[in-house]
Order: structure tokens, then sequence, then C-alpha cells
């Protein structure tokens, strides 16, 4: 018998509500605000955030509106560092107070055979948020989806050209699978290490550092975001995840769904986040 492994929600209670009641209103509410010609879409790919639901749940339910079809890949930061370069969370479920949902065997199977430097390595998933947030969502919009997990540490081009071939490789065999890719974009502040431009708001300079990355999301242009992060000291996150979503839908169409930082609810002058919502159709 092969083990499977049970990862219990982390984040709980701390980056969105502990209880299903509760939770789930709040995704609801979410939900409710967006555009009615966003709802029910279909897409291959999206882009989301990653912080706490009271900063960037109104910009994750612009993406999640989209149709939630029976399979989601997720691509995940690894903020800590634990594990492997690449970290494919294997066969198991995980927990969250709305809900189980399964990991999908056969394509995380798939996948690897496609990419033997992909390591199947539960322990970088168990305290990392960026994937963990995304699920309450998912079940919300489709209580029988089914996930496959990957972690990522390394930002090189090199790595994400090889995950997204791969991950191109194996939708062929599972069509219908959505990919996303989670990422916050500037981080802004003293706190963060990273002061705005003289003159300007941290919401301000955190807007006009993203539409430089997002300039290079919409043209699909993985080499040309990692240099465009690179060369302007972008504090982008989930560098790694974004360029291996562009790599793996190179014939998709990107669309910007909705932007926003933290400041739009901290009232924060001096320290910012920023979050964007984009699908790939």
């Amino acid at each position: 018998m092969r083990h499977r492994v049970i990862r219990n929600a982390a984040f709980a209670g701390s980056f969105y509500p502990g209880e299903k009641q509760g939770l789930e209103n709040m995704i609801d509410g979410f939900l409710s605000v967006v555009p009615k010609n966003l709802k029910g879409g279909k897409c291959r790919g999206l882009i989301v955030p990653h912080a706490g639901y009271v900063y960037s749940g109104q910009t994750q339910a612009y993406a999640y509106s989209a149709l939630i079809p029976e399979r989601v890949v997720l691509l995940g930061v690894n903020h800590s560092g634990s594990g492997g370069p690449l970290s494919l969370f294997g066969e198991g479920a995980w927990l969250v107070p709305n809900g189980r949902v399964e990991c999908d065997d056969e394509f995380s199977e798939a996948l690897a055979a496609k990419m033997p430097s992909l390591q199947t390595d539960a322990s970088s998933h168990i305290r990392e948020h960026s994937i963990e947030v995304q699920i309450p969502f998912l079940l919300r919009r489709n209580p029988l989806v089914k996930i496959v997990p990957i972690s990522i540490y390394d930002y090189s081009v090199e790595s994400a050209a090889e995950l997204g071939k791969a991950l191109s490789g194996t939708l062929k065999e599972f069509p219908g699978t959505l990919i996303t890719a989670s990422s916050d974009f500037t981080h802004c502040g003293q706190g963060y290490g990273q002061l705005p431009a003289r003159g300007l708001s941290a919401a301000a300079w955190a807007e006009k550092q993203d539409a430089l990355a997002e300039a290079k999301i919409l043209s699909m242009d993985a080499e040309g975001l990692f240099e465009t992060v690179r060369d302007n000291t972008i504090s982008m996150c989930g560098l790694g995840p974004v360029m291996a979503l562009i790599f793996a839908l190179q014939d998709s169409s990107p669309e910007k769904l909705y932007y926003d930082t933290s400041s739009s609810v901290s009232g924060d002058e001096f320290s910012a986040v920023g979050y964007a919502a984009y699908a790939l159709r």
C-alpha cells in the first residue's frame, strides 16, 4: 500500500477564517462583487495572489469566478526554502475548514515521468501558505475538484522552462486541466526593505512597478518577465510559478482581471503589497 500524506490546514484562523461558515461567507462576499461578465468563463490558467483574505481575497475572487474544472495544478511559492527546488506534493489530501480535497495521483505520476528532476516531497508544503489559501476558493467553486500541488523555490528561467514543458506535455493527456500560478507582486515599505520612489505613495510605487511585470505577462514573455523583475528589483515572490505557467501555456491568450494593493484595506501610505489576477484563455 502506498503512503498517502494528509496535510492539515496550517493557516486557518490567520490567513482566512478558521471555521466553515465564516470562511464560506467571506468567500461568497468576495465572489458577489465580481462583475457577471467575468463569472463562469473557461480558462486554462490563472495568476492569483496568496496573502491573507482580508487583503487579497477580493483579487482571488476575480480569478476564481472562472469555471473551475475537475483538476487544478497549483504552482506555489516555497517561501521557507525547505525541501527541494521543485517539489511535487504527491499522493494524499489537503484539509481546510470547508472541506477536503484529494490530490490527483494519475496526473502527478504522468508529470513526474516527464520530469525526473521534479521531486516528490511533501515536507516543503507543510508550512507553506501560497497553495493552502487557494484551496477554500477552489472547493467553494467546485467541491469535487482534485489538485496537483507543486512548490517552487528555483526561480531560474531554465527550471521554469523545464517544468512548463513537462506540464504542457502532461496536459495533452489530461485535457481540461486548469493551472494556477500563485504570486504576490511588489512588496513596498520599510518592513519589506524597499522604499517607494520620492513623491510616490507605497501603493502608487507598487502599481508602477507591477505595470512593468504586467506588460511581460500580457505578452506571454517568460524570459522578458525574468529580466524585467531582475533589472527593476520588482519584489514579485511568485516569479517562478508565473514563468512556468507562461511556458506551459504558450499558445493561450492572457487577460487582466483585477489589480489592487493592500493599501486599499490598510489605508497605509507607506507600506503596500500588489495583488493581481490574470486569466490565460
